[in-house]
């Protein structure tokens, strides 16, 4: 599949970004160890290398299949009142690998505090509560859709953009045609 060219991916590293930069919530899909799916949300923050961080409750069905199988898949999508059409928002997927921050570690302490300066005075609260996990979604293989006909593979840190033009190559096609 062919890499955009350097215009392009100028744009396209743009988009990404901003995105990224709005990050508040992510979907979340989950499998427990039958297989059997859960799609949930989450709250999320950043790190410098891109991974994800959620903070989730044991009563919640996502953590436990997390803790139980480390997979996951999540998103980050445009909000539909943002979208200019709701078949193309915009939006950012990733398998990922998930693993536990332990609790009071420095990681630990630190990424709480990105938690608490993005969402605030909750966080405090919720600090103290014991069944919460703190939850690293290591990014691997993704899409990023920008509207028809932009959608790419990508890498996390997009040393990878290949632009997808569906199974035939063709991209999309009418039945009319």
């Amino acid at each position: 599949m062919p890499t955009p060219p350097a215009n392009d991916l100028a744009k396209i590293q743009e988009e990404y970004e901003q995105m990224l930069g709005a990050l508040q919530s992510i979907q979340l899909a989950t499998v427990d160890a039958a297989g059997k799916p859960t799609a949930s949300y989450s709250p999320a923050v950043l790190d410098e290398n891109r991974n994800v961080y959620i903070y989730v409750s044991e009563i919640a069905d996502h953590t436990e299949n997390l803790l139980e199988t480390g997979k996951a898949s999540f998103m980050i999508i445009e909000d539909e009142s943002a979208a200019h059409q709701i078949f193309a928002r915009k939006r950012i997927s990733f398998s990922a690998q998930a693993s536990t921050i332990e609790r009071g570690t420095p990681a630990w302490e630190a990424m709480l505090g990105r938690f608490e300066e993005k969402f605030g005075r909750v966080v405090k609260h919720l600090k103290d509560m014991e069944d919460f996990h703190l939850i690293r979604l290591e990014p691997a293989n993704g899409r990023l859709v920008l509207g028809f006909g932009r959608a790419y593979s990508i890498s996390a840190d997009l040393s990878e953009v290949e632009h997808l033009k569906g199974l035939n190559g063709k991209g999309h096609r009418s039945a009319k045609s």
